[in-house]
């Protein structure tokens, strides 16, 4: 089930859904995978968006280790291994935007969606740590933040800087208008089986003011739950089943 509160509620009652029929229908789809009780567990950052506007939690088991998924996430972000989308279309897309927000950097040349390496795991990209930055657009623009880091269990990112990005410069660095915007972004590994794991992704959003939640989070539904992180989970489980090989400590560009 997908959280909506109203804004102003406190995001405590997971029962207060967005009472439209056909919107409540298309909300409760955006999950995928996950049991009702991983859907309403606690989860690691939970507390980085204390009472969220908006909840998805997916879920996806891997027929492979925890061991064996960690470097996976450990090496995600653009310029990196990106998001495992394995859709050339949807990476056309991504690139597109990537583009339109790099236009924003005066005296830049474009910056568009860039993936060094997808395909398998690279050592030099094993050391992330909590506090560390994960590229999600041009330089400047979308990024988010490790915030709590635990070696085959858990990996929480936040961002602050995703949705103000959806709207033009102009809009955004308006004070009086006061856009805001908030995004947890957490997995959870477990092991249900030996060879097996278990990763629950949630997501929690807050922003403001209406008008710009109203334009917002249905592109973040969209967008960013119903397309971007099944095919991340999808292209994580992939990978991650493969059959093992040696890493390689060689980068190679793609573009």
């Amino acid at each position: 089930m997908t959280i909506w509160t109203w804004p102003g509620n406190t995001g405590n009652d997971v029962e207060s859904i967005w009472n439209h029929r056909f919107l409540a229908w298309w909300l409760d789809r955006v999950p995928w995978k996950a049991t009702d009780e991983e859907r309403t567990m606690p989860l690691p950052g939970d507390d980085l968006v204390p009472s969220p506007l908006v909840q998805t939690t997916h879920a996806v088991t891997i027929h492979a280790a925890p061991e064996q998924v960690w470097p996976w996430l450990m090496q995600i972000g653009q310029g990196r291994a990106g998001f495992y989308s394995d859709s050339r279309f949807w990476d056309r897309c991504v690139d597109w935007y990537y583009r339109l927000l790099s236009r924003e950097q005066p005296g830049e040349a474009p910056v568009g969606y860039h993936v060094e390496v997808a395909d398998r795991v690279v050592p030099a990209w094993q050391n992330t740590q909590v506090g560390d930055i994960v590229a999600d657009g041009p330089p400047g623009t979308a990024y988010y933040v490790v915030r709590q880091l635990e070696t085959n269990e858990a990996f929480v990112l936040f961002t602050d800087t995703h949705l103000p990005h959806l709207v033009p410069a102009r809009l955004r660095d308006m004070p009086r208008l006061g856009i805001f915007g908030e995004i947890s972004d957490a997995y959870l590994l477990t092991a249900p089986e030996r060879g097996q794991t278990r990763i629950v992704r949630r997501m929690r959003l807050t922003c403001g003011p209406w008008p710009f939640w109203a334009f917002a989070v249905p592109i973040v539904l969209s967008w960013g739950e119903a397309i971007t992180a099944r095919n991340f989970l999808r292209g994580v489980k992939r990978r991650a089943e493969q059959p093992e090989e040696p890493m390689q400590g060689s980068v190679a560009g793609r573009l």
